[in-house]
């Protein structure tokens, strides 16, 4: 997909002030309130995810004065508990300058902060470097009064624009960008309103090993599994390419006189450790798959699904490419399709579509049924309903969404354990199942396979499947991270 540049993200550097070893200085003792060591390097920085944090929120700014922040403080500064970064005729900047905070680097995060841009451009720096000057490279989530833009990704004196709103990313081992599908539809997204020009907004940014989110006012904004080569850590100038940890800086934009500001700014670590995000469909063919059956008899067939509008029952595919769509139209007529990759613990996250009364489900390791149903606005929830564990238990909550809406499963997986003889000791677990955002079970202990299985053979590791032979339904960003720790 091409993408045209459509603003100057060129940094020149700017005169130091006197005021930086005192800022410095600052830092350091913030540091050390914290985190009780100030920790620099690869190994061991202030939020990497080292045993002894915890998940615990931590405030870097205090509401009350830049302590802790380096930056130009001829541009920045705190009023009404709010950080202001501002740019005047009499006051510019000629170059992109950054408010950098010195309380440590992030790794696996998330953060949440509410931002209000009254004009101009800005950004949220994540996982970045320290150019020198005030002057910062790496991830930067959007900060603009443009909706469609505002929400995206760009890589700062790095790769430039990687992810526009709606996308989801993959940028291969080679540094190729591939966009494999939608988050969400950008239009709708304008529709819903998920900008408030002019007002504040709340950013959540997620990033663990590989995989970033973006989430502004609670829309998922974009996506991106970035695999291209991990930059050196200890080296600023090497910016073109991944990026593992780095610093949170916050941007003005140079250009015409603007006004961004920042408040509520939150940080916790992230664990439990998973691997890095697999993603098992490429969003064009179904190359990585297999059927349970002939081929001759699948319906499975990669494009864009949309529900019927002659016969809401159905899918219909609108052609182009993101998603993996079951066009059976009755019971029986299409089979079960599975990945050739296979997994043990694990973390699966995935979007489904399901038409007006239609059944599918997903099989962890091919073997546990969780169910996909048109259970839209049941009051009372069984075991057979959209997110039970087919035949074991029932929802805790009727999470649905309506027939022809993109519904999110996150399932945390604990694989059967085995004996050096192959006996079973002890049972697959459901750690915990999302539909949503809504916890449907935790803890649940599975005995054996459910019914319909790829091999009703127990096993330490086993592909992710897919029922087809039931009715129409969709799915697309299926991604799995093994569980490491």
């Amino acid at each position: 997909m091409k993408h045209v540049q459509m603003k100057n993200k060129n940094n020149k550097t700017i005169v130091s002030s006197g005021m930086t070893l005192l800022i410095t200085i600052a830092a350091l003792i913030l540091a050390f309130n914290l985190f009780g060591t100030f920790m620099t390097g690869y190994e061991q920085t202030a939020l990497a995810g080292d045993s002894n944090s915890s998940q615990e929120w931590v405030r870097p700014f205090n509401g009350k004065d830049l302590t802790g922040w380096d930056g130009d403080m001829r541009l920045w500064s705190v009023q009404d508990g709010v950080i202001r970064g501002q740019t005047t005729i009499a006051k510019p900047t000629r170059g992109n300058t950054f408010l950098i905070w010195r309380g440590g680097k992030l790794r696996d995060f998330e953060l949440r902060l509410k931002f209000r841009i009254r004009n101009g451009n800005s950004g949220v720096q994540y996982r970045s470097k320290d150019v020198g000057n005030w002057v910062v490279g790496g991830y930067q989530a959007e900060v603009e009064n443009a909706p469609g833009k505002v929400g995206f990704l760009y890589h700062e004196r790095g790769r430039g624009w990687l992810v526009n709103v709606g996308d989801i990313m993959v940028i291969d081992e080679k540094g190729k960008k591939n966009v494999i599908g939608r988050v969400s539809d950008k239009d709708e997204l304008i529709k819903a309103g998920y900008y408030k020009e002019k007002d504040w907004n709340e950013y959540r940014i997620i990033a663990q090993g590989n995989h970033l989110i973006h989430y502004l006012n609670g829309y998922q904004t974009m996506e991106l599994v970035d695999n291209d080569r991990v930059t050196n850590p200890g080296d600023p100038k090497d910016l073109n390419g991944a990026a593992r940890e780095g610093i949170l800086a916050l941007q003005i934009h140079a250009g015409p006189p603007m006004l961004v500001e920042f408040k509520d700014i939150r940080i916790r670590n992230l664990k439990p450790k998973y691997g890095d995000a697999v993603v098992l469909f490429n969003g064009k063919d179904l190359d990585g798959w297999a059927v349970k059956g002939s081929e001759q008899k699948s319906k499975w067939a990669a494009g864009t699904a949309k529900m019927s509008s002659e016969n809401p029952k159905l899918l219909v595919n609108k052609g182009g490419d993101g998603e993996m769509i079951n066009l059976t139209a009755k019971h029986g007529d299409s089979i079960d399709i599975y990945s050739k990759e296979k997994f043990g613990d694990c973390r699966i996250e995935l979007q489904v579509m399901v038409p007006k009364g239609s059944n599918s489900g997903i099989y962890v390791m091919g073997e546990y049924e969780i169910q996909v149903l048109d259970s839209w606005g049941r009051a009372k929830m069984g075991p057979g309903d959209m997110g039970a564990i087919y035949g074991a238990g029932a929802p805790r909550v009727n999470a649905c969404k309506r027939p022809g809406e993109w519904q999110k499963y996150v399932i945390d997986f604990q694989a059967p354990r085995f004996d050096a003889n192959g006996k079973k000791i002890s049972n697959a677990k459901f750690v915990k199942i999302e539909l949503n955002g809504q916890v449907l079970h935790e803890n649940l202990e599975m005995p054996g396979s459910t019914g319909g299985p790829l091999l009703g053979r127990e096993a330490p590791f086993g592909p992710l499947m897919f029922q087809g032979n039931h009715g129409p339904v969709a799915y697309r960003n299926i991604i799995v991270k093994p569980l490491i720790e």
